[in-house]
């Protein structure tokens, strides 16, 4: 997310802050030369290298591939502050840090707390750092939402806003008084907020709406935003952990289509594909500079090549801005409806713009760009300047019947295709999987749930219209023939955003915290009915995988 970590990194002036900045260009070439060419495995680190890590975070270089139950770590009660000494990895109920249930009782102050407690505790501090005199912004004001660029005046006025109510009660906006310090008045403010996620979303949104009445089903993207952002435990503005598992989901399509092997692009001959994706990222990014407003989802190959950029996060920032005049957030949290819909929206913004399809996996062909107008006075025209109607089909020999007689089935006659972009989009069957969908930037709900039957439904009968639109008219538009033979002939690849079962896994963040789960396990979210953000996140002990984040790819 490339915003959240350009705004984490520049919102406060705080040891943390700093070390973002630092880090903010991935050394790829560094890292690069610390791999095995031919078998990808990471190079023994000298002992130099392994000294340094040790050193700097305090943990073993070698990572524990099991964590057992007496296996515990330090962490900082959010209600008095003092430090905890056998806070578990992994507890009985699910109720250990790396599990989605976590609860601690404090062996100081007895209170049991959540990670959503500690995130309203750093809520606090941080306004009340600001109001100390230091440089404080809270999440997801720092930047403007349209450009993602810095705009501290703004910034401003929205937390003025957004604070208004807590100023009321708690003065927020004035300056600590004279004898108090930071954590005092920290306390004071959490303590009014009832260290509660719930109540802190209601304060924002009072202050920012006071007219209107919170509605936690149709929640004000940006406030939600804010709130979400100190939903979990740990300094970033989002749910790190969570992050990784989605990514996960990524990396495991990649080494599905092969991307992964050792010596996969080796060959000039053989590197088209990893060619073509960057040539279509490149033409992904026309398309937003193009649609400043839109909504537009990538394919598994254009969002490599997206992922790559932004690693080198200071050029993706100077590149987005010469370009698009913006920086493009990659929010890979989206709700698994508008994640269709923006997949749709793309499909027919690249067709209309390049001419060639955007997809031909097998999923969902693109709709007739042809009028209905304009089909009915070609249908009229055609069947007036013919007697008799062009048979668009072939006999062909099928299996033997059980009267050992040869039976014929009438097979549809596909239109040749006429690929006038090669750099955007091929019709070799062995490169048709890295065009489908990327899918890993959807948020994961309840697999079993009215709302995940009903997107999945939606999507089955619209794809089963599509395709059988695109036959009919396979000899107008040969691509979308194209597209809906390989739906029907491609029985093993999976439509697109209907698998109310992606990424759905428990929650686990660390490697190994189970010996139930298989060492390389890619785990996606475990919804359980437990209180918390309202999102089923597993940062307020939800178990899920972040709350409804909006915004999206571009």
């Amino acid at each position: 997310n490339p915003r959240s970590f350009f705004e984490d990194s520049r919102r406060m002036s705080t040891t943390y802050c700093t070390n973002l900045i630092a880090i903010e260009e991935m050394p790829l070439t560094l890292i690069s030369s610390l791999i095995d060419p031919k078998t990808l495995d990471p190079l023994p680190a000298s002992d130099e290298r392994q000294r340094f890590f040790e050193e700097t975070t305090n943990l073993p270089y070698d990572m524990p591939f099991i964590t057992n139950r007496s296996d515990v770590f330090t962490l900082d009660c959010p209600f008095c502050a003092n430090t905890n000494q056998l806070v578990r990895w992994v507890a009985d109920g699910e109720k250990g840090f790396a599990q989605p249930k976590f609860v601690h009782t404090c062996e100081i102050c007895g209170e049991s707390f959540k990670k959503s407690n500690i995130g309203v505790r750093r809520f606090c501090e941080e306004v009340t750092r600001r109001r100390a005199g230091d440089r404080v912004f809270i999440s997801e004001t720092f930047l403007a939402p349209s450009t993602g660029l810095s705009a501290e005046t703004s910034a401003v006025e929205i937390m003025t806003k957004v604070l208004k109510w807590m100023d009321s009660t708690y003065q927020v906006l004035q300056p600590i008084p004279a004898g108090s310090d930071v954590d005092t008045e920290a306390t004071k403010l959490a303590k009014g907020l009832g260290y509660n996620y719930l109540l802190l979303s209601n304060a924002l949104h009072r202050g920012a709406r006071p007219n209107i009445t919170p509605d936690p089903d149709r929640p004000i993207p940006r406030l939600q935003r804010i709130s979400v952002a100190y939903s979990h435990a740990g300094l970033a503005s989002l749910d790190l952990v969570g992050a990784i598992l989605r990514q996960g989901s990524f990396i495991q399509k990649m080494a599905e289509l092969g991307w992964t092997r050792p010596g996969r692009f080796d060959l000039v001959s053989e590197s088209a594909p990893l060619v073509r994706s960057i040539a279509r990222y490149h033409a992904f990014l026309d398309l937003m500079a193009a649609n400043k407003t839109s909504f537009f989802v990538p394919t598994l190959d254009i969002d490599l090549a997206w992922h790559t950029h932004q690693l080198r996060a200071w050029q993706y920032r100077d590149d987005s801005c010469r370009f698009l005049q913006r920086v493009p957030n990659h929010d890979d949290n989206v709700e698994p409806l508008l994640l269709s819909k923006g997949y749709d929206i793309t499909a027919k913004a690249w067709k209309t713009r390049f001419g060639v399809p955007y997809s031909v996996c097998g999923c969902v062909p693109d709709g007739d760009s042809e009028s209905l107008l304009s089909r009915f006075t070609s249908k009229i025209i055609g069947n007036s300047g013919s007697s008799h109607k062009r048979d668009s089909s072939v006999s062909s020999i099928d299996s033997t019947s059980s009267s050992g007689h040869k039976r014929e089935k009438s097979v549809t006659t596909l239109e040749p295709v006429v690929n006038s972009r090669p750099d955007l989009v091929s019709t070799e069957e062995d490169e048709a999987d890295a065009s489908h969908p990327s899918e890993h930037n959807q948020q994961f709900g309840d697999p079993n749930g009215r709302t995940a039957f009903k997107a999945a439904h939606l999507r089955e009968k619209r794809s089963a219209k599509c395709v059988a639109s695109a036959k009919k008219g396979a000899s107008r538009d040969p691509w979308r023939g194209l597209q809906a033979e390989r739906n029907e002939r491609r029985k093993e690849h999976k439509e697109a955003f209907t698998d109310p079962h992606y990424g759905s896994g428990a929650y686990y963040p660390y490697w190994g915290v189970s010996v139930a789960i298989p060492l390389g396990f890619y785990g996606g979210y475990a919804v359980l009915s437990v209180g918390g953000c309202g999102g089923g996140c597993g940062s307020c002990g939800g178990g899920g995988g972040g709350c409804g984040g909006c915004g999206g790819c571009g």
